[in-house]
């Protein structure tokens, strides 16, 4: 069934990071049926209790789905998926934008930016105990929020825009709850939703964004937050 790779542990934490290390590694491929639980307690050792307790962790991280009878099965698309394994060459004339870079050409110029912040951490280092954002950068943020129309409220600094989804979602929603997406869509966005445990719900788009027919129908199945 799982082929070589023999599944360890004897904690259901052990044994859940064994499956997700074997999936990361490629050992276990996308479609692997899993052991049923009683199976693999009576292999390892444990109480059936502790496999379930594995398993479930493991299908709120994204990695597994169960489906009844027809038992647990590594997840088509895993978020623990090595991106070699799922990695599409572009074919000529074609732009890859799977990455989510911009054209290097529409960049600003920050090498003046990046120098004046190293000055000015060199003279005053950032230390704990500090505001995490910088008034004069936090009132700046504001004005252009208000002026998008963004409800006003704190401003945080985030690593990135994948950093910020991150934490709206973690700080928002439980796991098993549908996200919806856009379809086709950021392909680093399509792995953290699955990995925080999250379903993703695909919405069709075209030039403008969400089709509203897509966007409509995944509101009123229930979904509990839209990342466009």
């Amino acid at each position: 069934m799982l082929g070589e790779y023999r599944i360890q542990g004897r904690r259901a934490a052990d044994i859940s990071a064994s499956v997700e290390r074997a999936v990361g590694s490629g050992e276990l491929a996308p479609g692997q049926l899993l052991p049923p639980m009683r199976e693999l307690a009576t292999e390892l050792g444990v109480n059936p209790n502790t496999v379930a307790a594995a398993y479930r962790t493991l299908r709120e991280r994204g990695v597994i789905e169960t489906a009844g009878r027809r038992g647990s099965r590594v997840r088509s698309r895993p978020a623990s998926t090595a991106r070699g394994s799922i990695w599409v060459q572009a074919p000529p004339g074609v732009r890859d934008v799977s990455a989510g870079n911009p054209d290097p050409a529409l960049l600003p110029p920050l090498h003046d930016a990046l120098a004046a912040a190293a000055r000015h951490n060199a003279e005053r280092p950032g230390m704990y105990g500090q505001a995490a954002v910088d008034a004069e950068f936090a009132r700046l943020a504001r004005a252009g929020l208000d002026a998008d129309g963004v409800p006003d409220g704190p401003v945080a600094v985030t690593s990135g825009s994948l950093d910020a989804i991150e934490r709206v979602l973690a700080a928002h929603l439980r796991p098993g709850d549908a996200v919806a997406v856009e379809d086709p869509g950021w392909g680093s966005l399509l792995d953290l939703v699955p990995a925080l445990g999250l379903r993703p719900v695909p919405v069709g788009v075209d030039d403008e964004g969400p089709l509203p027919g897509d966007l409509e129908r995944a509101l009123r199945d229930g979904v509990r937050a839209v990342v466009v």
